[in-house]
């Protein structure tokens, strides 16, 4: 087992790390590639219908509900195939973009590193240091995955328990079972539910998030694995818990800030599309129009797209800076600067 020793006390200019870390995102862009998946986000697309239904008559033993729920259901039964093909199309284009966000979050995370050292760092070097870490950040994510749904085993295993056991005692257990949801509805969800919420869960999530993000930087630049990784990732936030808590407040803070500033950016260049639209469809949608609204589309894409990796990359930068001072792998800050000492003449004491 890896001993790591306890670090000196050491001060954080958060002022200083935000700025190192938007100067860093700002100079090396091409990291905004790895960043975009780097961050765990995916663009999701969705698909729409519009079902008309015209010319037939429905009679009154039925309703437009349960016929068009008798056609949803033929459709499936004449489709069933094509239905499990995309099924697994999907879920095989999720694997592959959780793959490839373990290379990027690995490739940006010790390029931070690098770029701090004054080491070579450009696109292929950050592909090979995503390919080198790429193997125990994948052994990392399924230890936490196992380690939630192992949880969420016990915990669901549990309540079938209880639902069992009052199930067996019949007129008893209903009873039971009807004034403990009568409890939980009136003093849990309406009563309890917000302080619930804001204490109990929110302040572990924190710990654990703290835990977590600390432990991945572990795994990529110190080479550890899953369990030695999380010992680290807590002994580091046990160690410096002040600055550990006020780096994720700050966090939530530049998060939000850049969420409102995403949407706006991408509502702004989103104008004309939405401008070309409502031409279109006054107009009875001609095919000019309509083509050139489809082409407006592609500015708030790349907005939102430009944005996301911007700000991946960037909340990446900062954690990483901020664990390498926290670790000791980079010299602290000075909480003032250092009065500097007059020239003294030679032989003056």
């Amino acid at each position: 087992m890896t001993v790591y020793p306890h670090p000196p006390r050491k001060y954080i200019d958060f002022g200083k790390l935000m700025g190192d870390a938007w100067r860093l995102t700002w100079r090396h862009k091409f990291l905004w590639f790895f960043g975009l998946f780097a961050g765990g986000g995916t663009a999701l697309g969705g698909w729409s219908g519009n079902f008309n239904y015209g010319g037939g008559t429905i009679d009154g033993s039925g309703s437009t509900a349960s016929a068009a729920s008798h056609e949803l259901t033929d459709w499936v039964n004449a489709h069933w195939t094509l239905l499990l093909v995309l099924i697994g199309a999907l879920v095989a284009l999720a694997i592959l973009i959780w793959l490839w966000s373990v290379v990027c979050r690995g490739a940006v995370i010790g390029s931070v590193r690098a770029i701090r050292r004054d080491e070579k760092a450009g696109f292929g070097s950050a592909f090979r240091r995503g390919r080198e870490s790429f193997w125990r950040l994948l052994l990392f994510d399924l230890f936490l995955f196992l380690l939630v749904l192992g949880f969420a085993v016990i915990i669901a295993a549990l309540i079938l328990m209880f639902f069992l056991l009052a199930a067996m005692a019949g007129t008893a257990g209903a009873i039971i079972l009807t004034i403990i949801g009568l409890w939980f509805l009136t003093f849990v969800v309406f009563g309890m539910g917000y302080l619930f919420i804001c204490t109990i869960w929110f302040i572990p999530w924190v710990f654990l998030n703290l835990i977590v993000m600390f432990a991945m930087r572990s795994v990529v630049l110190e080479g550890t694995r899953p369990m030695a990784a999380l010992r680290r990732g807590g002994r580091v936030m046990s160690d410096y818990l002040t600055q550990s808590l006020f780096m994720f407040l700050v966090s939530v803070g530049l998060g939000i800030a850049a969420a409102i500033i995403l949407v706006m950016a991408t509502g702004a260049s989103a104008i004309p599309a939405a401008v070309a639209w409502i031409i279109a469809y006054n107009q009875g949608w001609p095919i000019v129009v309509t083509v050139v609204a489809s082409i407006l589309l592609v500015f708030p894409l790349m907005a939102a797209i430009v944005g996301v990796a911007l700000t991946n990359t960037y909340f990446t930068t900062f954690w990483t800076i901020g664990y390498d001072k926290l670790a000791g792998n980079e010299p602290a800050d000075e909480p003032f600067p250092r009065p500097q000492q007059p020239l003294r003449a030679p032989g003056q004491t």
